[in-house]
């Protein structure tokens, strides 16, 4: 298994305080989803998933996510936002994290593995203070120590099968 080392693959501070350019930065920012197979139909899965209902989950978190064909891995970044995204959550609250979400219908265990990790992590409010502190994503330690505790909770979207 091998860690990314590089933040900003995964994770990005967002500029953004509207839900749809908040999403559409995250896409765009984030390194770790330039190999999808077509970045603008997924672009439009995502937005349109979010005009269903919001993905808000409460606690200033939003999990927004889309299905494309082809991938063979769960894609996932993180986008910190310092201001706030109204995302319309049930609990009121505005969004500091944004996770985006890439997925392929054929691997709907691993996308249901990779959003229950999440959900089960951004329950505590420690998890939660620990994300936003990333703020900063020159900060070598920090970033060691966010990838090392994101392992230990088996985040399958920060780990990759090493090919042998």
């Amino acid at each position: 298994m091998i860690i990314h080392s590089d933040c900003q693959s995964v994770i990005c501070q967002l500029q953004e305080n509207d839900k749809k350019k908040a999403i559409l930065e995250v896409i765009d920012s984030c390194s770790i989803f330039q190999s999808l197979p077509d970045v603008e139909r997924f672009k439009r899965g995502v937005l349109r998933r979010e005009r269903i209902e919001t993905t808000g989950i409460g606690h200033g978190v939003a999990i927004a996510h889309g299905k494309i064909l082809g991938l063979d891995s769960v894609k996932i970044a993180l986008g910190l936002s310092t201001k706030g995204i109204d995302f319309a959550s049930k609990d009121g609250l505005p969004v500091h994290l944004l996770f985006v979400i890439a997925s392929s219908p054929s691997i709907q265990i691993e996308y249901l593995r990779a959003l229950s990790a999440i959900l089960q992590s951004v329950r505590t409010e420690q998890v939660r203070e620990h994300l936003l502190a990333l703020k900063d994503l020159g900060h070598d330690e920090r970033c060691e120590r966010f990838f090392s505790m994101m392992s230990s909770q088996n985040f399958v979207w920060l780990c990759k099968t090493q090919k042998d």
